[in-house]
């Protein structure tokens, strides 16, 4: 395998898993590496070098490609009562045998108000993310067609390094609770692959309205209830809860329903077909061991997504199509068949101080396909290094089909300012 030349390295710096960098890990990263008190920084910039080895199911050979990144979030005040918030992220991505390209996400750009009590009130592009579920969030309504460049499949990856939405959101705060309302707009229905587009047409397609109320009924038990509407669609309602059953496991439930087309039928694979409700659910629990080590268990359900007898039917029919069905179910984070399993696993300090492991694999119980992801991460006071290894595993018509590509290494080197 031609990442042979990666060795070395690897054999003089520890390497280690953790979850991707994402905003809030840039800022804890950051925080984490000042060894004195120092000033809260305004802005956080980091920069990425990565180098990839990808192997393929047919007869192609193997390839080698890059990615480099910069990155940058910046929170800072305007005002006594006013504060501005800019995240960014720009990808150039090369790869043998293909053309180099370069995304830029702009994940955030707001002015926020507060009244100084109870009353908040933003406006702009915020990446608004909902759901207590791991990896599948049925109530993150904004989710959809939000990612513009896929730099690693981990969950909380996915979560922060996509698109905001344009949105206007107001919220009022009391002891026990808040209340949340929001409007985006539509901006345009197309949307754009330019290097420098804010993208509009993916996150503001259409118009879009939500409500969340969160009270607290218990010291421990403090359930969140949102009520969501899209243009010419109906309402989709939702439900989180979260609750510690002890001093090291907290369980969690969350679940959306409403009436609306099948997810087949959304992608265009069925013709138009009458709408009916569905549920959709993700639910499990965390485990904390005195060791920091922390494992999750997570059943998802999406009732919009081929039953069992559906999916192997589907999986009859004609490979490019089936593609075109995954593809948008991946595009819009649904589950492309009914149920899946999952597991995740994460481990701080392993053996090692700084060394940390992280790893997961989703499963498909209908047609047993699974992909499975690792990194392991070694960081320093203001870099780290990574290594991330991935494999797909099932037919090649499966919901995890490792069709074209089969396994891929990434070796990671992250800088922060």
């Amino acid at each position: 395998m031609r990442i042979r030349w990666l060795l070395p390295i690897l054999a003089v710096c520890p390497v280690a898993v953790a979850q991707q960098d994402d905003d809030a890990a840039a800022l804890a990263l950051a925080d984490r590496a000042q060894t004195e008190a120092d000033a809260p920084r305004a802005c956080v910039e980091y920069a990425e070098a990565a180098l990839t080895e990808t192997t393929y199911s047919d007869s192609a050979p193997s390839s080698a490609g890059g990615r480099a990144s910069v990155n940058i979030r910046c929170d800072g005040a305007l005002g006594e009562r006013w504060r501005a918030v800019f995240s960014d992220r720009l990808d150039y991505f090369w790869a043998q045998r293909a053309s180099a390209q370069a995304v830029n996400t702009l994940k955030e750009a707001y002015v926020s108000f507060r009244d100084g009590g109870t009353e908040l009130f933003d406006l702009g592009r915020i990446n608004v993310r909902e759901g207590v579920g791991f990896a599948y969030n049925p109530t993150d309504y904004f989710r959809a067609d939000a990612v513009r460049a896929i730099v690693s499949i981990d969950p909380n990856t996915l979560r922060d390094e996509r698109l905001g939405t344009l949105v206007a959101r107001s919220q009022t705060l009391w002891s026990s609770g808040s209340l949340t309302a929001l409007y985006a707009p539509r901006v345009s229905a197309e949307p754009s692959t330019s290097t420098f587009s804010p993208d509009l047409g993916a996150t503001n397609r259409s118009g879009r309205w939500e409500l969340i109320l969160s009270q607290r009924w218990a010291a421990d038990f403090q359930p969140q209830l949102s009520l969501t509407g899209t243009e010419h669609h109906s309402p989709q309602a939702g439900l989180n809860l979260t609750y510690l059953l002890n001093s090291a496991t907290v369980a969690y439930l969350e679940w959306s329903g409403g009436r609306g087309p099948s997810n087949l039928a959304a992608s265009g694979y069925l013709g138009a077909e009458p709408t009916a409700f569905h549920s959709r659910l993700s639910t499990g629990f965390t485990y904390t061991t005195p060791y920091e080590l922390s494992v999750t268990l997570e059943y998802e359900y999406d009732g919009a997504a081929p039953s069992r007898s559906d999916w192997a039917a589907i999986r009859r029919n004609a490979v490019a199509s089936n593609v075109q069905y995954r593809e948008y179910a991946g595009s819009q984070a649904e589950l492309a068949a009914r149920q899946n399993l999952f597991g995740y696993a994460h481990w701080e300090d392993l053996g090692i101080p700084h060394l940390d492991l992280t790893a997961f694999v989703r499963f498909d119980p209908y047609d047993h396909s699974r992909v499975t992801w690792a990194e392991a991460r070694y960081h320093w006071r203001h870099a780290g290094l990574a290594l991330q290894w991935q494999r797909r595993a099932g037919a090649a018509t499966s919901d995890f089909a490792p069709w074209p590509v089969r396994q891929s290494w990434l070796a990671l080197l992250d800088y922060y300012f």
